[in-house]
């Protein structure tokens, strides 16, 4: 049975809107290898033989010391070309250890039940307390865009996941931790994306708190930041990192930024903040958009990449 690993100091509550983050409140370790495969993204590259399809899955080959883990990172809008790609790449889903879910949207948690179904055991499923409520959008017509009844709670739990429902950091294995809900300190970053959820009766908008991300500190390089679709902002997020760990060194990101409806103004904020930290590595897809992925590959030049099904990301420390 899982374990989450104890936290090293007490966590002072929730950790946004203005709590005091002068101190690092978890101690991680590091790995010495991580190894990220792009299992499903929108788009599926020149000449590919993966598929492609709105949404995102990636999968974390980590190794810390003798311990080698795969942690599962989304499971897209619908599981098949997950299947699909995981063959094209040699990789036997059984060997997944844990799926961590970023957030509540189907093109997150669609194919959940049917890759728990190939995995065929037993393993975590980690997410945010509120991954199951009904999220809705107004345009253009009132649909929910939440975890479907396929994918629910009795679903996870009767194909083998075992839900970790946990709103603060914590550790996943040696070196790799969940963000959990991320401290919204960054003013160009304060837009929602207009996702509402009815409480009471009434219709309040959704801050999507449950969005979160996982930190891996890479030994020699520093954080490595995986993220869905950073709906939380990805300067708050990488910067949530920074403080919750105490590593001040980060190396880079991988995943959907969100950036896909910005005007050019966040877009800017965004990737000057992202220049300033120096990074070495900014792999980029999904959910960020054309206009945000050019200005990305022009500032960051050699240290941008297009994140696609069938890419692979290797770093070792």
């Amino acid at each position: 049975m899982f374990a989450a690993s104890p936290i090293k100091k007490p966590l002072p509550g929730r950790i946004w809107d203005g709590d005091d983050m002068s101190k690092p409140l978890i101690d991680m370790g590091e790995v010495d290898a991580l190894r990220i495969y792009s299992l499903l993204d929108d788009y599926s590259g020149y000449e590919s033989p993966f598929l492609g399809h709105h949404g995102i899955s990636l999968l974390l080959d980590v190794v810390a010391g003798d311990e080698n883990r795969r942690i599962l990172l989304d499971a897209g809008q619908s599981a098949d070309p997950i299947l699909y790609n995981a063959k094209l790449h040699n990789i036997d889903m059984s060997s997944i250890d844990m799926i961590f879910i970023s957030h509540c949207h189907y093109d997150h948690t669609g194919g959940l039940v049917g890759v728990l179904k190939e995995i065929g055991r037993e393993i975590p499923v980690v997410a945010h307390p509120t991954i199951f409520r009904e999220n809705y959008i107004f345009e253009p017509h009132l649909r929910n865009i939440g975890i479907t009844r396929e994918n629910g709670r009795e679903a996870i739990t009767e194909n083998g996941g075992q839900l970790v429902l946990l709103d603060e950091p914590f550790h996943l294995m040696e070196g790799v931790i969940s963000t959990g809900e991320v401290n919204r300190a960054t003013d160009f970053e304060r837009q929602g994306i207009g996702t509402y959820n009815i409480e009471d009766g009434r219709i309040v908008p959704d801050r999507l708190m449950d969005d979160m991300s996982i930190v891996v500190n890479i030994k020699g390089k520093g954080l490595f930041i995986v993220s869905g679709c950073s709906h939380a902002g990805i300067v708050n997020i990488v910067r949530h990192a920074v403080k919750i760990t105490g590593v001040e060194k980060v190396y880079g990101l991988a995943g959907g930024l969100h950036l896909i409806k910005a005007d050019d103004e966040r877009i800017d904020k965004t990737v000057e903040a992202l220049k300033e930290m120096n990074l070495k590595l900014v792999a980029a897809g999904h959910c960020t958009g054309l206009k945000a992925l050019s200005r990305l590959s022009t500032v960051f030049e050699e240290k941008f990449e297009l994140l696609h099904s069938g890419k692979v990301i290797s770093i070792s420390g």
